[in-house]
């Protein structure tokens, strides 16, 4: 709603955060009007109006927990971002930032992704990354699967590791092009 960035684009997370809390806040402040004013006008909170308070609380409750899932990730920081851009190739809509995966069992956060010529490189500013590397990258491999399409996954957990990875893609064919675009689209999909 506030949102101005869209999916995979550089601040995207941040600006989601933002308006999941703008809008919870505004949830709040809207149930405690009412049951102030029936406090003020009547002398208890039983009466007919009541009901609107309950009614608002589902939908503060859903964007508080909106806005709580998502608190503790951490995009890219400015100057990684820029160190990033700068020095990776131009990849159209293969070069992905801010992704959170989501399943039933949780939910991912990748700082980039990239999407490109039959790769999925992604990056995770995580020095534990060792023993999550491969619960990382599963996640990635079924976001992809249903499709006939077989990408090399890999997760780095070091920026400039990452960065010669991305840069040693080549470039990717009209044919290949159009499978990358279908990939993003089914990441990005699954995203918050």
């Amino acid at each position: 709603m506030f949102n101005r960035y869209k999916k995979g684009e550089y601040g995207y997370m941040e600006a989601y955060k933002r308006s999941k809390l703008i809008i919870s806040l505004v949830f709040a402040v809207m149930i405690a009007f009412i049951i102030i004013t029936m406090l003020f006008m009547f002398g208890s909170t039983q009466r007919v109006m009541v009901i609107f308070a309950i009614l608002l609380v589902l939908p503060f409750s859903k964007f508080l927990i909106g806005y709580i899932m998502c608190m503790t990730f951490k995009p890219l920081d400015k100057e990684s971002f820029e160190k990033l851009s700068s020095k990776t190739k131009d990849f159209n809509t293969g070069l992905l930032y801010d992704v959170v995966i989501t399943r039933t069992e949780g939910m991912k956060f990748y700082q980039s992704m990239c999407v490109a010529n039959g790769k999925i490189y992604a990056y995770v500013d995580d020095k534990k990354i060792t023993e999550k590397r491969k619960s990382y990258e599963s996640w990635i491999k079924e976001c992809i699967s249903g499709t006939k399409f077989n990408y090399t996954i890999k997760v780095f957990d070091d920026l400039d590791e990452y960065i010669k990875k991305v840069n040693s893609i080549s470039a990717a064919n009209d044919k290949t092009a159009k499978i990358d675009k279908h990939i993003v689209e089914r990441i990005l999909v699954t995203c918050v």
